[in-house]
């Protein structure tokens, strides 16, 4: 059993890789949007983000949670909203805007947090994350504002649709984990949506398969699927285990866009306008102060100090 100080280090310690795998997310969909099927590229990163979890599933809770039928439903909910949507809108959603801007409309993700957690879990916000909450809003609006208004495309309103869905999904997951663990979590919901996207991909588009017989296509499948999907996903399932979904949000979110343009200007060779660095700059800053002064611990945390997280394979 971890003590509160170990629960609280290891949930900023995943909270941190976190931050690492959602900087990656925007830069290596794009990139996927650009250079592979989009449809394989979801299966495919998917279906391997799923292997990584099942061959340590062994060591968790078993395979026995996808036929309890206590969980067998808010998992393939967890699994819908989690990862088959938003892992579709993000591709399709990157086609038709740059990663930079795909950076920006992720920061919606804190709002998204904050109203879920007002309206569902029952975390009632302070007037400090309301006016902080203006504040990334007024931030990401900004980059989109011309003079006829806010000027936004199908592939942004998909991109931004995004975050909600994984907020929704987090609320699912709060509601079994414990007594699920991260890594059963992480292990169904990417399994599920493994299936239903393969079903798709039969379906839709078998031809694309014959990408797989690239290097670059095959590389790109397995380091987004092992180092963003899975990875990222054990991560945040480790971090909200131990800290509130609110707070969690909130530290992941500022430093993922800093990183992201890093990743997108070395990685894709796209680089932030002034207008773009100054409305993610706005939407930082309100993120940090919706930060200060906030509890990081997760109500009803001392029932989280029990859940130990197995390591990743090769960790």
């Amino acid at each position: 059993m971890e003590s509160g100080s170990t629960s609280l280090g290891m949930g900023l310690a995943m909270a941190g890789i976190t931050t690492v795998s959602g900087a990656l997310l925007p830069i290596v969909t794009r990139y996927g949007a650009m250079h592979v099927d989009p449809l394989l590229f979801c299966t495919g990163s998917t279906v391997i983000a799923a292997l990584c979890a099942l061959s340590t599933l062994w060591s968790g809770d078993g395979f026995g949670i996808f036929v309890d039928p206590r969980y067998r439903l808010p998992l393939i909910g967890i699994s819908i909203a989690g990862s088959f949507l938003p892992g579709l809108a993000m591709i399709y959603g990157l086609q038709h805007v740059s990663a930079v801007s795909g950076v920006l409309l992720l920061q919606l993700e804190p709002v998204y947090s904050l109203a879920i957690a007002t309206l569902v879990v029952g975390e009632a916000p302070s007037m400090r994350q309301v006016i902080a909450t203006t504040v990334v809003l007024a931030g990401i609006f900004s980059a989109f504002w011309t003079a006829g208004g806010i000027e936004v495309n199908a592939g942004a309103l998909l991109v931004a649709l995004s975050p909600l869905m994984w907020q929704l999904s987090h609320v699912l997951t709060l509601r079994i984990m414990p007594p699920l663990r991260p890594l059963s979590v992480t292990a169904a919901r990417n399994a599920h949506a493994a299936v239903l996207l393969a079903i798709l991909m039969a379906a839709a588009r078998p031809a694309a398969l014959g990408q797989l017989s690239s290097p670059n296509v095959a590389f790109t499948l397995l380091a987004t699927g092992a180092l963003v999907y899975f990875a990222g996903t054990l991560t945040w399932y480790g971090a909200i285990s131990r800290l509130s979904l609110s707070w969690t949000t909130a530290v992941v979110v500022p430093g993922s866009p800093v990183l992201a343009l890093v990743f997108a200007a070395v990685l894709l060779g796209e680089h932030a306008g002034a207008r773009q660095l100054a409305a993610i700059a706005i939407a930082v800053g309100g993120i940090l102060w919706l930060i200060l002064g906030s509890d990081p611990s997760r109500p009803g945390a001392a029932a989280m100090e029990a859940i130990e997280v197995p390591a990743p394979p090769g960790a």
